[in-house]
């Protein structure tokens, strides 16, 4: 029996671009779409008053505070029952028969997930930032996030360690058995990654319920403009939690190695505030973060 998929869009200010995404998986679900949940993430700008009254036939659920994107995922999780969940970016559209595509990718139960392509939607491809290897060392001590795993798109079915959650389609026993997101990443940022690490190690342990991985399928398409909500945030807020973040992930995934991956991670940050002028404040915050040992603001 061919499972049925449950969409979670989460949203937080970011304009009414949300509407577009919900309107493309309305006309484009297909057969496998049983509902959508909108979670907004405590906006307090009028946006899921005006979703709910746009669009009835979907369910949305608005949270009184902001406690971030994997908080905010985690509760739409929780309001479906289906088997697939597809966890979209307010930003995104999916293209006609993209969702079917996803989903039949999981009819095969070895599988924990499958993603699209995403474009831009001026039509270049972002497979580069989408679909990536796991950071190194090296890269995490520069701050950087895992490589493209591709130098061009794939035009066939394989698998990708960290493929952004933009969009991702997930088999529920998955993420169940993992918890979902870790709700310590907030309000964004780097949960994703820990996401697919902590899926890569319980890969063939016990009784897991899937084999391998993500999978991209190229014949899935989903447009994604970038950064809605991140406008929001200025340099300083972003780059604050972008690094206690990245804090998290290296002390949970890296233990031995942390203290050698934050020392060159806080002479990363001291040359950028010194050679990036604009942004002095911004970094400066930041090194206070991966100086302090509980990835505290405080000086």
């Amino acid at each position: 029996m061919k499972a049925d998929v449950h969409a979670v869009v989460v949203r937080w200010r970011g304009g009414d671009e949300v509407a577009a995404c919900v309107t493309s998986l309305l006309s484009h679900g297909g057969s496998r779409l049983a509902g959508v949940t909108v979670v907004d993430s405590g906006s307090g700008d009028g946006g899921a008053e005006r979703l709910a009254a746009d669009f009835p036939e979907i369910n949305v659920l608005p949270l009184e505070d902001n406690l971030g994107f994997a908080h905010a995922a985690n509760c739409g999780a929780a309001e479906a029952r289906e088997d697939l969940l597809l966890l979209l970016n307010p930003d995104t559209e999916v293209l006609p028969g993209s969702l079917e595509e996803l989903a039949e990718g999981l009819d095969d139960r070895d599988r924990a997930g499958t993603v699209p392509l995403l474009e831009g939607y001026d039509g270049r491809s972002q497979h580069r930032w989408q679909l990536r290897r796991f950071p190194s060392v090296v890269r995490l001590a520069t701050g950087r996030s895992g490589g493209p795993a591709f130098a061009t798109p794939p035009d066939e079915d394989c698998i990708v360690a960290q493929p952004a959650a933009a969009a991702w389609l997930v088999r529920r026993e998955v993420r169940d058995a993992l918890n979902g997101f870790d709700e310590a990443y907030a309000p964004a940022r780097w949960e994703h990654v820990d996401f697919c690490l902590r899926l890569e190690h319980h890969h063939g342990i016990g009784d897991f319920p899937a084999p391998n991985g993500f999978t991209v399928r190229p014949q899935a398409r989903v447009l994604h403009h970038g950064g809605s909500s991140l406008a929001w945030l200025g340099n300083e807020a972003f780059l604050t939690a972008y690094h206690r973040n990245l804090v998290r992930l290296v002390k949970s995934h890296h233990s031995h190695l942390a203290p050698g991956i934050l020392g060159a991670l806080r002479l990363t940050l001291g040359i950028k505030a010194i050679t990036r002028p604009s942004r002095r404040r911004a970094y400066l915050a930041a090194l206070i973060v991966v100086s302090n040992r509980d990835g505290s603001t405080n000086p």
